[in-house]
């Protein structure tokens, strides 16, 4: 399909709408307290060390860091490109405190069930909102942006670079809790539920409306680019 200026407004429309639906899910994780996901703990526990500074502003800070992670990995194949992530960093942390904002008018769970509850809506709009921003093939976010670079120096598979991702940022996230709260905080049953589930259900909605956003954002569907 021809690249229309309508084509490329529905592009960057669906790229914002995947960010807002990632960062509402990441606010419902918070609203749960049963810890939140791997992309966000460190971010997460900043907050709540030092409360003046909003969870989205530690998290474009540390998405920030992680574009010059890239940088030091690739040396002279770090594209100027990938800069651009820089856009996404600061749209998504902006979203990630309006959300919280936004989730502040739920009611509290009350129980472990509703928990629960705002916990598996929070997987479930972290993983649309991976399929929405993913679509487009606009800039990732930095988080993406380090996988693929350790998976491109290191020459290891990208769900291994993914799981040695996880795992990095979430340990650090257990120390700097323990240092500054001599517990867990915002690390939970949660955490590794999301690091399960989001990519489990993120499976499920492409396979049911994958060719249908390809054909909406003027994209030939992968079954028609392998017939």
């Amino acid at each position: 399909m021809k690249l229309t200026p309508a084509i490329v407004i529905k592009r960057i429309l669906a790229y914002c709408l995947g960010l807002f639906i990632m960062a509402l899910g990441v606010s419902l994780s918070v609203l749960s307290d049963l810890g939140v996901s791997p992309m966000s703990s460190i971010p997460y526990v900043l907050s709540q060390i030092v409360p003046a500074i909003s969870m989205g502003t530690f998290t474009t800070g540390l998405f920030c860091c992680y574009i010059a992670i890239q940088a030091v990995l690739l040396g002279r194949k770090f594209h100027p490109v990938r800069l651009l992530q820089i856009v996404g960093s600061f749209i998504f942390g902006w979203f990630v405190d309006l959300t919280n904002f936004l989730t502040g008018f739920l009611p509290v769970p009350g129980n472990y069930l509703m928990q629960l509850i705002w916990l598996v809506l929070g997987i479930v709009c972290v993983a649309l909102g991976i399929f929405l921003y993913i679509a487009p093939k606009l800039p990732a976010l930095p988080g993406e942006g380090v996988m693929q670079a350790i998976s491109e120096k290191y020459h290891i598979p990208l769900h291994w670079a993914k799981m040695g991702f996880d795992v990095t940022v979430t340990v650090i996230a257990i120390v700097l809790s323990l240092i500054f709260f001599h517990g867990l905080n915002g690390i939970r049953e949660g955490t590794v539920l999301a690091a399960l589930g989001v990519g489990k259900v993120l499976g499920v909605v492409m396979k049911l409306g994958g060719q249908q956003l390809d054909y909406f954002l003027g994209k030939e569907s992968v079954t028609a680019a392998q017939a």
